[in-house]
């Protein structure tokens, strides 16, 4: 058997050789995956993904609830990189206050605050330190045609801020992140305002809506006031069905429900709108 010498300068090249095949590979995959987050990017830019993220029973503001849900959006996030993206947020997340009586919207946060303060014990300082509010429905041009609408949401800052770090690692874009039901109250109440003017029904005519989402019911009631449709109570309880018997509120039943259902037991996050997954992607470039 023929033995062959293979001189230092040769296994030199050879090392080389291989190192430039394999930093030639790593480039071809980092390209890959560039073009593939922006064709992602792309197609969710004139729709962005709506993606639900739910939370499981929780003392508001909790650590390691917010870790679970954090590490379960970094999962997905990591099958779509690239895209455009609306969270919209379980209502266990939030804490929420309709404020009616409130001029503006300073007022109707010290509102919420003072609120939050009696049921939660959250101080003001607390709350600016831990907590992001945000006014979900206001007064303004659009409101003005609905009533006077106000309703004042917080939502922990490290969640937050944890959805904008995964955000920021996968390459995605972070559009907004809302209650999931928000969209749904503005177009009840716009409805409402059409189809039944608060000036022509009788004074402290009410409405009511609820949102079902695993084991939680949130319910919205509005009232007319002095010829206007009036955002007067927000509240959530434990989901135990729609009829009047062991409901922990009183008023009127939801005259309009809407639920926000897993697509499977245990799912944390799931796309509302459809994307290509980046595992899908990879299957056709393959």
């Amino acid at each position: 058997m023929a033995v062959q010498a293979v001189s230092p300068r040769g296994a030199g090249i050879a090392t080389e050789a291989a190192a430039d095949a394999g930093w030639q590979a790593s480039l071809g995959q980092q390209l890959r995956r560039q073009w593939r987050r922006l064709q992602a990017r792309l197609r969710s830019t004139w729709q962005p993904v709506t993606v639900a993220l739910l939370a499981p029973p929780h003392v508001p503001g909790d650590a390691a609830a917010i870790d679970v849900a954090l590490d379960a959006f970094d999962a997905w996030a990591a099958e779509h990189e690239g895209v455009s993206l609306a969270v919209q947020l379980s209502s266990r997340w939030l804490l929420c206050c309709a404020t009616p009586e409130a001029a503006n919207s300073a007022q109707a946060r010290e509102l919420a605050q003072q609120q939050w303060a009696h049921y939660f014990g959250l101080e003001a300082e607390q709350l600016s330190a831990e907590w992001q509010t945000v006014d979900v429905l206001h007064s303004g041009a659009r409101a003005a045609a609905q009533g006077d609408v106000k309703l004042v949401c917080a939502v922990p800052r490290a969640l937050i801020d944890g959805l904008k770090d995964v955000a920021r690692e996968r390459g995605l874009q972070l559009q907004a992140a809302m209650p999931w039901w928000a969209e749904g109250l503005q177009a009840a109440l716009a409805a409402d305002a059409a189809a039944l003017p608060a000036p022509t029904q009788p004074e402290g005519s009410t409405r009511a809506w609820a949102w079902a989402e695993p084991g939680l019911l949130t319910q919205v009631q509005a009232e007319v006031r002095e010829g206007r449709w009036v955002l007067t109570r927000w509240w959530s309880e434990l989901a135990s069905g729609l009829s009047s018997e062991g409901r922990a509120e009183s008023g009127p039943l939801p005259e309009t429900v809407a639920a926000l259902t897993p697509p499977e037991p245990g799912a944390w996050v799931w796309p509302l709108t459809s994307v290509p997954s980046l595992a899908s992607e990879q299957g056709e470039a393959a």
